[in-house]
């Protein structure tokens, strides 16, 4: 299965859907990159940061790179703000009790798992979870 893209460059939006392949990271992450570019992003190296650290969670952690699971990754900017939502097909995570363990010890953020949340709060000026923490909101504004 390859990627799939849609992109409406009318009101700037872009949509991927990728099989569970870590090795398709760069290329989303290139795009991705491109398509910021394109519509007048610059600086935006620390949120290109954030956008691998959760498409490597979904891939990793949320679809178990089980590649006949997807990741459907959706590209919104506009005036105010760049959104960026991914979603996997995985069973979910108590995100709440993650985001605890990862603010009770700052020795936490040295484990081998739990870094990317923490990278992802530091690159977005916003991020939340949705369905059961298989779905990641993150914002950035443009200011």
């Amino acid at each position: 299965m390859e990627m799939e893209y849609y992109k409406n460059k009318i009101d700037k939006r872009l949509f991927m859907k990728i099989p569970s392949d870590k090795l398709l990271i760069p290329k989303a992450s290139n795009d991705f990159l491109d398509f910021l570019h394109t519509n007048g992003i610059k600086e935006c190296d620390a949120f290109q940061i954030a956008f691998e650290e959760a498409l490597t969670n979904s891939i990793v952690h949320g679809n178990k790179s089980d590649y006949n699971k997807n990741v459907n990754i959706y590209f919104h900017i506009d005036d105010e703000m760049v959104k960026v939502i991914i979603e996997d097909e995985g069973d979910g995570f108590d995100y709440t009790m993650t985001m605890i363990g990862l603010t009770e010890s700052q020795e936490n953020i040295y484990k081998d798992s739990g870094r990317g949340i923490f990278l992802i709060s530091l690159y977005t000026d916003d991020f939340y979870f949705e369905n059961n923490g298989r779905k990641i909101i993150m914002i950035k504004y443009r200011n």
